[in-house]
């Protein structure tokens, strides 16, 4: 039969024909029906299996969607080879790259970052869920970078991120509508390129309706993020669903959806505190227990106020209400730095959680210690472990990062 004749078939053909494709149709569907929920308008989960890489979608009911190979968070060194209930996590301060730190990551007609983090990398690939917190906006183009007030931070930072082996991001902070919603877009764009999980920003309202969980040992990890405010901004002003704030209903109802999808352990990321203080705000003191005190959250970790701040143990829980600078220009010696900038900023902390089976049958921290860190403003501006030998940069005396970490450890009064 030619081409011509098949397009127009004799009268009947072509209802019979259309009848066929209806019951193909019809049986397709059927089929389908076994593996994905028909009409379902629950909410949808992006897995990270932080131990082949790979990211799947799926349904509360725990039906695979889709699978993407690009998206996951990868693992630590430090990830278990095998299954196991017990894991490490590692949560550090505040990433914000300021002009001179981007200066220090200069290559040629690019940027490298990746040596500024070689020193504490062993750190954070040691552990099997890495968490930073980067609080500058990323550029897709690098022809619109800024780095003070408003902050525009090169691609390559994504890069730096993920070559450092961290699993996921908090983004939710005041800087992250700096340039309005293409500082959004643009950040998320980055770290989607380099496989960098992140929570806390959406491009919409699908991507803020989901939950990272992430597949450590037998364990689901469910990861959220909100922030205080965004600067110079006002709030009507800002989509809610393009940056978490914090709203005590929202977390915990946040919360109890991680839960109710199989999250068996969940951290909340806080944004929040007073600038350069190592004292709690009101908001700080108060909400932060009672948000521990919600069945559905078990562990808290804070940034924002560029020093150290306390570590509560409450009820067997913990909060980290603040975690320092892990990489910055502020320091008392930066002139850049406002006049509150004090020495203290130049101080921050990879704070390791072990999580276990506790005796209840409940999964819980069962250990806390904390790895001091320092960041070399003035000098190289790379990070350096406290208690380590630098694998580079430049020379200074051992009470440099002796006095640090006493200040750390003195900061965050470990129970």
């Amino acid at each position: 039969m030619t081409a011509e004749a098949d397009e127009n078939p004799e009268p009947g053909q072509a209802s019979d024909r259309y009848v066929w494709l209806l019951i193909s149709a019809f049986i397709a569907m059927a089929l389908l029906g076994l593996v994905l929920p028909i009409g379902d308008d629950s909410d949808q989960v992006a897995t990270a299996d932080t131990t082949d890489d790979t990211s799947d979608e799926v349904s509360d009911d725990g039906d695979n969607q889709t699978t993407s190979d690009d998206t996951g968070a990868s693992s630590g060194e430090g990830a278990a080879d095998t299954l196991s209930e017990r894991f490490t996590i590692s949560a550090s301060g505040d990433i914000i790259i300021h002009g001179r730190v981007a200066e220090a990551a200069e290559s040629g007609d690019t940027y490298d970052f990746r040596p500024l983090f070689a020193n504490v990398k062993p750190l954070i690939e040691s552990v099997d869920f890495a968490i930073c917190h980067l609080e500058s906006p990323l550029s897709s183009t690098n022809t619109d970078l800024s780095f003070r007030n408003a902050f525009r931070a090169p691609t390559q930072v994504a890069d730096a991120l993920k070559d450092t082996g961290f699993d996921s991001c908090s983004l939710a902070s005041n800087h992250a509508y700096d340039s309005g919603e293409s500082s959004v877009t643009s950040t998320i764009d980055q770290l989607t390129r380099v496989g960098l999980p992140h929570v806390g920003i959406a491009a919409d309202f699908e991507q803020a309706d989901k939950l990272w969980q992430f597949q450590i040992g037998e364990t689901l990890v469910g990861h959220l993020a909100y922030t205080y405010g965004i600067n110079a901004r006002d709030a009507a002003d800002v989509p809610a669903h393009q940056v978490a704030r914090i709203d005590e209903a929202k977390i915990l109802a946040d919360a109890a959806r991680q839960r109710a999808i199989g999250s068996e352990f969940i951290i909340v990321s806080m944004h929040w505190g007073t600038e350069f203080s190592p004292e709690l705000t009101d908001q700080q003191a108060s909400l932060g227990p009672r948000l521990l005190a919600s069945a559905d959250i078990d562990l808290i970790v804070s940034h924002s106020a560029h020093v150290v701040q306390r570590v509560d143990e409450i009820d067997g829980e913990y909060i980290a209400y603040g975690l320092g600078n892990l990489l910055s220009n502020q320091s008392s010696a930066a002139p850049e730095c406002p006049e509150a900038c004090t020495l203290e900023s130049q101080d921050g902390v990879l704070l390791e959680f072990t999580v276990d089976r506790r005796p209840d049958g409940s999964l819980g921290v069962v250990d806390v210690f904390a790895r001091p860190t320092w960041v070399d403003v003035g000098g190289t501006w790379e990070i350096f472990d406290t208690e380590a030998v630098p694998i580079s940069g430049a020379a200074f005396d051992d009470a440099t990062l002796t006095g640090s970490a006493e200040r750390t450890l003195t900061a965050l009064q470990l129970p």
